[in-house]
């Protein structure tokens, strides 16, 4: 594949296009030669069926010219997005201490000895898995564009594109390139985040620029592609959505204006309409609030990306500030009941104020992510005093914090998972089942995180007696969530479902303080110690 020459491809459409030129040219000429004025008999009718006979042979000669040419600039265009692939995944693999063979197979280049101190262990399976996945995509992309040109070319050779009965030579060349030529391959089935990174780098800028235009709701929905790719997607669906919604409320408001409230028989009705449409107005409000962040951010504050959003039940939203896949300080907050598009705007002042304070303590890059991407319980009781809302949520959680390992720039990071309330129960639980991709994990104000001890979580590359060292919880002594959520008992832990308190002395971890004072939404509120411990803790450094 490296040495696929696109010069030769770009000299064979060039040849291409210069004879297509004389084809269209000579054949129109030819094409008006018959019929001829006041010829007629059998020798006028047989020039007619030999003309009309080789006029369809050109027009499908053209039209297989037309769509060769076609495909063979898609393919030149598509193999410089296999070659940039292949550069990006050599780069990565020669920064960890691994090589690309020519079969491409990866080798450990630190095999028959330790690596650099600096090269941490974790970060050199990741970039492994990375390069792996990327040669592999690069080969599969490769096959790809092969067999399809291939397939072109046969089917030219065939006659199969054009009808061989077009007006024109012209017509029929313009027909034959209407035909798609290459497709852009798919992303493997069932595909990893890093499957699907490794798909994406091996597509040319027009392939993806293609599939921008064509498919954003998908790509804007795919864990593992850049920020910048995922925002730009989703705020084409921003604005779909937001179009839905507007016009759905302007239907509401319409037919209740239609109804006579004093009219006994129509009330019950506008009361309906009027159920209805408040749920519409509060996802409205929330959209408002994230168009806001991202087109007006205030002096100093960071761009904002949105890698995510939906309308479906109470809405989804996943908004970074900061670029997540260029930053050295990453958290991922996971906000709990009530979490939707109502209410979205108090969740990104949050990102907003711990992306600041944590860059305060220590001013490297930093992107701090509002994860509202699950079904979050709309209710205390019931909703939220079961698990099925913290179960259904897991696997969702463990693949976007993958995807934010699959798109990050090949540089250490420290990796933070925030939960609050509700959300520290999803984070433990998907701790517990599936471990999580991160550095540390912070509990705020927990009803319980569905484990018994801080050593039932689990973090890549941190060993089960280290978790204690991992872990951080706090709560505020006014705050009636924790306080009547949990037994604060060892003996009766085991019967509460969403399981014990974190910041207890026999859960393990360390507890940080919170101001005695505040409730269950004032962990935020600008120089407390609940937000200077979650900001010590995304910065790098111990919270106090």
């Amino acid at each position: 594949m490296k040495r696929w020459n696109t010069t030769q491809l770009d000299e064979i459409y060039t040849a291409i296009r210069r004879q297509l030129d004389v084809l269209i040219h000579s054949g129109d000429d030819f094409g008006k030669a018959v019929p001829v004025n006041d010829w007629t008999g059998p020798a006028a009718d047989t020039a007619g069926s030999a003309h009309r006979a080789l006029m369809s042979r050109i027009d499908k000669l053209a039209a297989g010219a037309s769509i060769v040419g076609k495909a063979i600039t898609q393919a030149a265009d598509a193999i410089t997005g296999v070659q940039n692939a292949i550069t990006n995944a050599e780069e990565l693999a020669l920064k960890y201490g691994y090589q690309i063979t020519d079969s491409g197979t990866v080798t450990d280049t630190f095999r028959d000895r330790e690596p650099p101190p600096d090269l941490h262990p974790q970060d050199r399976e990741r970039a492994c898995r990375q390069v792996v996945d990327d040669v592999t995509q690069a080969l599969r992309t490769a096959e790809d564009i092969d067999s399809d040109l291939a397939s072109v070319l046969e089917r030219a050779e065939t006659g199969e594109f054009g009808t061989g009965d077009e007006t024109t030579v012209a017509a029929a060349a313009a027909a034959g390139a209407l035909d798609p030529g290459l497709t852009l391959p798919e992303p493997p089935a069932g595909a990893t985040p890093s499957q699907t990174a490794a798909w994406w780098a091996s597509l040319s800028p027009a392939g993806r620029a293609i599939l921008l235009h064509d498919r954003p709701a998908a790509l804007g929905a795919m864990d593992g592609l850049p920020a910048e790719v995922r925002d730009k997607a989703n705020r084409d669906v921003f604005g779909q959505r937001y179009s839905d919604l507007r016009s759905q409320r302007d239907d509401l408001r319409q037919r209740m204006a239609a109804l006579d409230r004093s009219d006994p028989t129509q009330q019950s009705e506008y009361f309906d309409l009027e159920r209805e449409l408040a749920p519409v107005d509060k996802k409205l409000q929330g959209l408002d609030a994230i168009n806001e962040r991202l087109t007006q951010p205030l002096p100093g504050q960071p761009p904002a990306f949105l890698l995510g959003v939906d309308t479906n039940g109470a809405g989804h939203a996943i908004i970074a500030v900061g670029n997540p896949d260029h930053a050295q300080n990453l958290a991922t907050y996971v906000p709990g009941t009530y979490a939707g598009l109502d209410g979205f705007a108090t969740d990104i002042q949050r990102a907003d104020i711990m992306s600041q304070t944590a860059s305060m303590i220590n001013p490297v890059p930093t992107s701090v992510i509002t994860w509202a991407g699950y079904d979050a319980p709309q209710s205390i009781v019931p909703d939220a005093a079961g698990t099925s809302f913290a179960d259904h949520a897991e696997p969702g959680l463990r693949r976007f914090q993958d995807g934010l390992d699959a798109s990050h720039d090949p540089i250490s990071v420290n990796s933070t998972v925030i939960g609050h309330s509700y959300g520290t129960t999803v984070v433990g639980q998907t701790a517990r089942d599936f471990g999580l991709p991160a550095d540390n994990l912070v509990m705020v104000a927990s009803p319980g995180v569905g484990v018994q001890h801080a050593t039932d979580l689990r973090l890549d590359g941190v060993p089960p007696d280290q978790m204690s060292h991992h872990l951080y919880a706090t709560k505020s002594a006014m705050d009636p969530v924790p306080a009547l959520t949990n037994f604060d008992n060892p003996a009766l832990d085991r019967i509460d479902p969403l399981g014990p308190d974190p910041t207890t002395g026999w859960f393990g971890g360390h507890p940080f303080d919170s101001d005695l004072t505040g409730g269950h939404s004032d962990y935020w509120d600008p120089n407390s110690k609940s937000l200077r411990g979650m900001a010590a803790v995304i910065a790098g450094a111990a919270a106090p």
